[in-house]
C-alpha cells in the first residue's frame, strides 16, 4: 500500500491528532511508551514499509539553503534513493530554507524530522536573523527565567522555518580554558550553574514545540582536543564523570529532555576499548544513558563525518556500530551506499537485532508523530524575516546582555560614574580603527574625548597616548576585535598589556573586554574590570549605559579566568536614575506601533511644507526608546537633519532655563513665591509693576502684555535699521550682537529695559500669556545668584546633568552645521537668522533672556524632563526637592491649562489644545514658537520632545500648528502604550536533581 494514501487515509478517519504547536508541549522524551492512537498509527506506518524505507527512517543527512542547484538536486537524490527521515540544515537564510523544506517534504513519502544545530538561535547559521549572547554569557546571568524565555523564543523561531529539533543546549561543563571546541559554547565550568540553565532552555523550547537535545554526551568540557579532528580522551574516573560531567545530563533526563547527542570522545572509565568513541559505544549509550540514567528519547550520533570518529573507523563501519551501541538517529552520514549495505550486514549477522533495529525506526516515528508529522503543510514564505526579527526578540536580547554584564573588580569605587561635571575623561578603544557604538554611547552622558589604536600598540604610539592621557581623571579603555580562542592569546598582544600597565600608573582606569573571559587572566594587574563577553552593537551600547548607571551590574564571571578573576567574582551595582536607551517593548510599548506613525506624521509634515526637518524622541519609564531625526535644514535639502541638531528652543527656554532657576532659588530659601517683584527688585518701587506676585507672573497670571516689538523702535519709517543704534562692526557701544555684523548699541538695552517697566498693565489679571514677566524673571535671577541666567542654570543643572548640547548663545560652543537656521528675516535683520535667537526681543539682549535664546537638542531636553518627572532626582543626585517640583508642576488656582512656570494639559475643551488628547492632565512641559515642545507625563512616565525650524522660511508659516503636528505625533506615541502587559512566565523548577538553593535563580 502507498504510504503517501496510508496516511490520508488514517488522517481520514480521525486516528491522527495533529499534536504540533502549542499541543506539543506533551511531548516526553520516553518513546518507548505510547498511547493508543499513537501506537496505532506507528504500527500501520512501520508494516506498510520495506527495510530500505524503514532505515532512511534513521538517516539525517546535511542541507544547505545557499550551496545551489547541485547541491539541492543531490539532497532530492538521496530523499529519493533512501528514503531520508530527517534534514539537518546549515548555512542560509530564512526564506531559502522555507522554499527548500517545502519543496524536500514534498518529495518525501512520509514528512522528515528537520533539524538544526542553533545554539545561540537561528543567527548561528542565518546571519539575517536575530543573533543572542552564546551560552557562556548567558551563565553570567543569574536570573533564570531570562533562559526560559530566550529557550521559548527559539522555538518560536525554529517553528517559523519549519524545524523540529535544536541541537542545544550544550551541558557540557566547560573545565578546561584550553577546550578549542566547546568554550563560549558553555554555560560554564559549575555543574549546578549548567544544569540550572540547561533545564530551563530546555523547558523554553519544549514548552513551545520544539524538541531539545542535550549536547555532548557524556561531557565533552575537558579537554584541549577537537572532535572535529581527533579523538579527545577525557581520562577521569567514573566518579569523577558522574559528579561533573554526568551531572547536567542526569537533571536534564529527570526533567524530559526529548534528545541526547553522544559525542566522538575516548573515556576509558566507560569504554576500555582503546581510540573506541563513545558515539560507537554499547557500554556509554545502553549501558549508561539508557539503562542506567533512564533516558528513553531520542539519541543522536555527533555528526558522522568528525575525524573523532572517521579517523578510527570505516565508511558504513561507523553508523552501523553506531545504532549497535544504541544510537537511533545517524546524523550527516558520510556515505548512505556504505551505511546501508553495512548495516545489513551487521542484522543478518546478528550484531543488530532486528528487534532492536524495529525498536529504532519505531522511536523515530513515534517522536514524529508528537511533533505532527503524520502530514505536511507548506510554510509560508512571505514576511519570514520581519516575523523571525520582531520587536520581542531584540527585547529579549537586551535583557539577556543587561543581566550578563559582569563588574569583576571595582578597586576605588569608581563604577558606575556619578559625578558628570568637572571631570575629564577619554575613552580609548585597542582593536578598533575607528570610534565604536560603545564610544558614542558614553558621550550621552558625558564629555568623553574619544580616542583608538591598533591591537598592537607601538612603543611610539604608547608614549604619544600616555601623553594625551595624562591630564585626564579617568581613562575608559575597551578591548575590541578579540580572538575566542586560548591558542592565540585570544587576540591580545604583549605590547597591548605593557601599555595598558603603564596607563595605569598614571590614570585611573577602567577596563572593558569585549571578548573571551578566559582572557581575563592577563589583566589581573587592572583594579576596575568589566567583561561584557561579547562586542555586538547591543551589548556595547549597555556597557555604556551600565558604566554611566543606566542600568545594573549584575553579572557573575561563569568560569575561574585567574585567582583574581574567579568563577562567580561579580559585583553588583545600583541604578543612578539616569535615562537609559531599549527598544519600546521593554516599557510596554509596540515597536511597529510607535515607528510607523511617528515616522508617517513627521514625513507627512515636511512634504506638506509645515516645517523642513524634524527630530523626535520619546521616552517612557527612564528610556529612549525613540530617536530619530527627518528632513533637512531648509527646504533646499542640501544638510540631512541629525538626531543630535541643536534647534532654537524660543519659548521653551521659559521653563527649561528660567523656572528651574527659579526653582533653585525657592529651596535654597532665596526666594519666596508669594513675594512681589518689587521686594526683589527695588528698581521697581513704585511702579505698577512693584506688587506683581512672583507667583502669578509664573502663572501668566499678573496683567502684564503678552509681549513688545522693541525692534520696531529701531526701524526709520522705511523699515530701515538706525545707523545712530546699530554697526556692521563691534567696538565701542556697539558691542551687542544681535546677528551676523549686526551689532547694537547697548545703552539701548535700557531702553528694552524702559519700555517693559512703563508698559501698561491689563485691567484684570485673568490668564494672558505674557514674555514680559520672564524678561523680569531672568533679571530677578541675576540680582539673586549673581550671575547671568546662562552660567547660573549651566553650573546648576546642565553641566552636572551631563547636558553638554544645550545653552544660550550656540555659536559659541557648537558648529553651525548643528544648528538648522531659524528664518530669512526680511524685516529686520535682512538676512537668514542661523545661529542667532530668532525672538527679536531676546536678541537684542545679546541672546540671553528669560523667555528665549536657549538653544539645544532633543537629547539634553529630555535628560531635564526626565529629571523632574522623577521629582529632581538624576544620577542619585537631589537637583530640586520633590516638593519643589510638585509644586511647580500643580495646576495654578483655577487654571484649565498653567502651572507655576510650566504649561500644562489645556482642560478646557472650547479652548485650543495644545498636547495629546491622550496625555494625562497631570502632563507639563512647554510650546515653543518656533516649532518645538517638551512634554513630561508622570502617569505614564512618558517624556516627548519634538523640534522642528517651522519658522523657516517665514516665521508666518504656521501650518505646524495649524495642523496640530505636534500633538498629533506625541498622539501617536501613547497609541503605541500596550495597555495589558502580559507578566513573564514564572518557571518552577522541580526534582531533586537540582538543588533547592539554585531554583530561585539565584
Amino acid at each position: 500500500m502507498n504510504m503517501r494514501i496510508l496516511f490520508r487515509t488514517l488522517a481520514l478517519a480521525g486516528i491522527l491528532l495533529l499534536v504540533s504547536g502549542p499541543l506539543f508541549a506533551q511531548y516526553h522524551a520516553n518513546l518507548d511508551q505510547s498511547n493508543a492512537q499513537e501506537a496505532i498509527w506507528v504500527d500501520s506506518v512501520f508494516r506498510s514499509m520495506n527495510f530500505e524505507q524503514r532505515l532512511g527512517q534513521l538517516f539525517m543527512i546535511r542541507a544547505h539553503s545557499n550551496l545551489g542547484s547541485n547541491h539541492e538536486a543531490a539532497v532530492e537524490r538521496l530523499i529519493r534513493d533512501y528514503h531520508v527521515g530527517g534534514l539537518c540544515f546549515f548555512q542560509g537564510t530564512p526564506e531559502a530554507q522555507i522554499r527548500l523544506i517545502n519543496r524536500y517534504q514534498a518529495k518525501a513519502n512520509l514528512p522528515m524530522m528537520v533539524a538544526m544545530d542553533a545554539e545561540w538561535g537561528l543567527n548561528m547559521r542565518m546571519k539575517s536573523v536575530q543573533d543572542f549572547p552564546r551560552q557562556l554569557m548567558l551563565g553570567a546571568i543569574r536570573n533564570n527565567g531570562l533562559i526560559y524565555e530566550l529557550g521559548s523564543e527559539i522555538a518560536r523561531q525554529m517553528h517559523r522555518v519549519g524545524v523540529h529539533v535544536n541541537f542545544a543546549p550544550v551541558v557540557d561543563v566547560n573545565n578546561n580554558a584550553n577546550n578549542p571546541v566547546i568554550g563560549t559554547r558553555s554555560f560554564g565550568e559549575d555543574r549546578l550553574n549548567v544544569a540550572i540553565k540547561g533545564v530551563n532552555y530546555m523547558r523554553g523550547m519544549q514548552d513551545n514545540g520544539i524538541v531539545a537535545c542535550a549536547k555532548h554526551f557524556p561531557g565533552h568540557g575537558d579537554t584541549d582536543v577537537d572532535s572535529h579532528f581527533d579523538l579527545p580522551i577525557i581520562p577521569h574516573s567514573r566518579q569523577r564523570l558522574d559528579s561533573i560531567e554526568l551531572y547536567p545530563f542526569r537533571s536534564l533526563i529527570d526533567h524530559g529532555v526529548g534528545s541526547v547527542m553522544v559525542a566522538h570522545l575516548q573515556v576509558p572509565a566507560l569504554e576500555a576499548r582503546e581510540n573506541y568513541p563513545t558515539s560507537l559505544s554499547s557500554a556509554t549509550v545502553n549501558g549508561v544513558l539508557r539503562d542506567q540514567l533512564g533516558f528513553h528519547g531520542l539519541t543522536f550520533t555527533d555528526g558522522l563525518e568528525m575525524k573523532g570518529v572517521t579517523k578510527h573507523f570505516g565508511d558504513g563501519e561507523v553508523e552501523a556500530a553506531s545504532l549497535m551501541a544504541g544510537n537511533d538517529i545517524l546524523l550527516l552520514p558520510e556515505s548512505l551506499a556504505n551505511a546501508e549495505l553495512k548495516i545489513k550486514q551487521y542484522i543478518e549477522d546478528g550484531q543488530l537485532s532486528e528487534r532492536e533495529f524495529e525498536r529504532k525506526v519505531k522511536r523515530v516515528l513515534r517522536a514524529k508523530y508528537r511533533m505532527g508529522l503524520h502530514s505536511f503543510v507548506s510554510i509560508p514564505e512571505e514576511n519570514a524575516l520581519a516575523d523571525l526579527n520582531s520587536a520581542d526578540a531584540l527585547m529579549l536580547k537586551e535583557q539577556l546582555v543587561e543581566n550578563a554584564l559582569t563588574l569583576v573588580r571595582n578597586e576605588g569605587n569608581l563604577l558606575p560614574i556619578k559625578e558628570i561635571a568637572q571631570k575629564q575623561r577619554a575613552a580609548l578603544a585597542i582593536g578598533s580603527n575607528k570610534q565604536t557604538i560603545f564610544q558614542k554611547r558614553l558621550l550621552d552622558y558625558a564629555p568623553v574625548d574619544l580616542l583608538h589604536t591598533d591591537s598592537d600598540v607601538s612603543e611610539e604610539e604608547a608614549t604619544k597616548l600616555l601623553n594625551r592621557l595624562a591630564e585626564e581623571d579617568l581613562v575608559i579603555v575597551s578591548m575590541h576585535n578579540m580572538g575566542r580562542s586560548a591558542s592565540n592569546d585570544f587576540g591580545i598582544k604583549p605590547s597591548a598589556l605593557r601599555f595598558l600597565q603603564r596607563l595605569r600608573q598614571q590614570n585611573d582606569v577602567v577596563l572593558v573586554i569585549f571578548g573571551n573571559p578566559y582572557s581575563l587572566k592577563f589583566f589581573d594587574d587592572q583594579g576596575v574590570v568589566v567583561e561584557a563577553y561579547n562586542e555586538d552593537d547591543v551589548t556595547q551600547d549597555k556597557t555604556a549605559q551600565a558604566i554611566f548607571g543606566a542600568i545594573r551590574f549584575n553579572g557573575r564571571l561563569p568560569i575561574t579566568a585567574s585567582p583574581t578573576s574567579h568563577y562567580n567574582a561579580g559585583i553588583s551595582t545600583s541604578k543612578l536614575f539616569r535615562l537609559g536607551y531599549g527598544v519600546p517593548e521593554s516599557v510596554g510599548m509596540n515597536t511597529d506601533s510607535l515607528q510607523r506613525y511617528v515616522r508617517a506624521l513627521a514625513q507627512d509634515a515636511i512634504d506638506s511644507r509645515a516645517t523642513p526637518g524634524c527630530v523626535v524622541l520619546v521616552a517612557r519609564h527612564g528610556k529612549v526608546v525613540f530617536h530619530e531625526a527627518f528632513g533637512h535644514h531648509t527646504y533646499a535639502r542640501q544638510r540631512e537633519v541629525s538626531k543630535d541638531d541643536i534647534y532654537d528652543l524660543a519659548s521653551v527656554t521659559k521653563v527649561a532655563a528660567t523656572t528651574i532657576a527659579i526653582m533653585d532659588l525657592v529651596q535654597t530659601g532665596q526666594l519666596d513665591l508669594d513675594q512681589t517683584l518689587g521686594h526683589y527688585l527695588s528698581e521697581l518701587k513704585g511702579s505698577n509693576k512693584d506688587q506683581l506676585v512672583i507667583r502669578e507672573i509664573l502663572a501668566h497670571r499678573a496683567a502684564l502684555k503678552p509681549w513688545i516689538p522693541f525692534y520696531t523702535g529701531t526701524l526709520d519709517n522705511r523699515g530701515r535699521r538706525s545707523g545712530e543704534l546699530y554697526r556692521s562692526t563691534p567696538g565701542g557701544d556697539y558691542n551687542v550682537q544681535v546677528s551676523d555684523n549686526i551689532f547694537l548699541r547697548e545703552t539701548y538695552i535700557d531702553s528694552i529695559w524702559y519700555s517693559i517697566d512703563q508698559s501698561d498693565l491689563r485691567s484684570n489679571n485673568n490668564y494672558r500669556y505674557s514674555d514680559l514677566g520672564f524678561y523680569y524673571l531672568a533679571r530677578l535671577v541675576e540680582k539673586l545668584s549673581q550671575q547671568g541666567l546662562n552660567d547660573y542654570v549651566r553650573q546648576r543643572f546642565y553641566e552636572p546633568l551631563g547636558l553638554f548640547n544645550i545653552d544660550f548663545q550656540p555659536r559659541q560652543r557648537f558648529s553651525l552645521n548643528r544648528i538648522p537656521p531659524t528664518e530669512m528675516d526680511n524685516y529686520w535683520r535682512k538676512q537668514t537668522v542661523h545661529g542667532y535667537v530668532h525672538d527679536m526681543g531676546a536678541a537684542m539682549l545679546g541672546g540671553v533672556s528669560g523667555h528665549a535664546g536657549l538653544f539645544g537638542n532633543a537629547h539634553d531636553l529630555a535628560v531635564l524632563w526626565q529629571m523632574l518627572l522623577q521629582r529632581g532626582i538624576y544620577g542619585n543626585h537631589v537637583f530640586l526637592k520633590p516638593d519643589v517640583v510638585r509644586e511647580f508642576t500643580t495646576r495654578f488656582g483655577d487654571e484649565t491649562r498653567r502651572g507655576i512656570g510650566f504649561d500644562m494639559k489645556q482642560l478646557n475643551p472650547n479652548r485650543s489644545q495644545n498636547i495629546a488628547q491622550q496625555a494625562s492632565r497631570r502632563t507639563f512641559g512647554h510650546l515653543g514658537f518656533t516649532g518645538t515642545c517638551v512634554w513630561a507625563d508622570p502617569t505614564e512616565e512618558l517624556v516627548f520632545v519634538f523640534l522642528s525650524n517651522r519658522t523657516y522660511p517665514s516665521m508666518r508659516n504656521n501650518k505646524l500648528g495649524r495642523e496640530n503636528y505636534r500633538p498629533k505625533i506625541q498622539a501617536a506615541a501613547y497609541n503605541a502604550i500596550i495597555r495589558k502587559i502580559a507578566s513573564p512566565p514564572v518557571l518552577p523548577i522541580e526534582g531533586a536533581a537540582l538543588p533547592e538553593k539554585i531554583e530561585s535563580g539565584t
